[in-house]
């Protein structure tokens, strides 16, 4: 009875909601960190979670963003696969062959991922309010942002993005997709950040796609 009690603590104090007071403050403290911010770069591991798949699909590689809407995702392991995304426009690379989409003729999954990525990064808040009802957790040494779209004809059911109190920085990102949950689970994508660096110096050919 004492461990069960014990557990349910330790669960309780592992994600506490932020009182409104508080989540106003970070709220606000997120966004002035995010109009600082030019350009990111940063290590991933990717997790890719099917439901009914045996063993969950990892991907590792590196990420760099500028503003505004400019992503590139590098994946090295366990493949090379290149996806770069800018305004409007999507390149893919895979066995040095690259094709060039509009992100609306690419699919609503691109389209959304780009904004995600954009906006989860940067901690811009603003570019989701919208769409979207934003929820603040404590975490103990980091802070849990709970993303759930209002309606649901959004591609994300949910999206939970993990960031440091010290410096506001995106450790996770899970982006749970709106489908009907099997008997397995729900299938999600979630990234893991690592060694990221803020307003390095990126160029622009980089993000050129032609």
């Amino acid at each position: 009875m004492l461990l069960f009690a014990i557990g349910i603590s330790a669960s309780t104090w592992a994600q506490q909601p932020l009182p409104a007071n508080e989540a106003a403050q970070l709220e606000s403290a997120i966004e002035e960190q995010a109009g600082k911010i030019t350009t990111i770069t940063s290590q991933f591991k990717q997790v890719k979670h099917v439901s009914g798949m045996s063993k969950d699909l990892v991907s590792i590689g590196d990420m760099m963003y500028k503003k505004e809407n400019k992503v590139i995702l590098n994946y090295t392991t366990p493949i090379k696969y290149q996806m770069v995304m800018n305004g409007t426009k999507v390149k893919m690379v895979n066995g040095g062959k690259a094709k060039v989409y509009d992100t609306n003729a690419a699919g609503a999954s691109t389209n959304e991922m780009q904004r995600m990525i954009s906006s989860c990064m940067t901690g811009n808040m603003k570019a989701l309010k919208k769409d979207y009802k934003i929820s603040y957790f404590d975490k103990g040494q980091n802070y849990l942002v709970k993303i759930v779209p209002n309606g649901t004809k959004k591609l994300f059911k949910e999206i939970e993005m993990e960031m440091q109190k010290s410096d506001k920085m995106l450790l996770r990102l899970r982006l749970t997709e709106n489908a009907k949950a099997s008997k397995n689970g729900e299938d999600y994508t979630e990234y893991h950040f690592s060694k990221t660096q803020k307003n390095a110096n990126l160029e622009d050919r980089l993000f050129v796609i032609e």
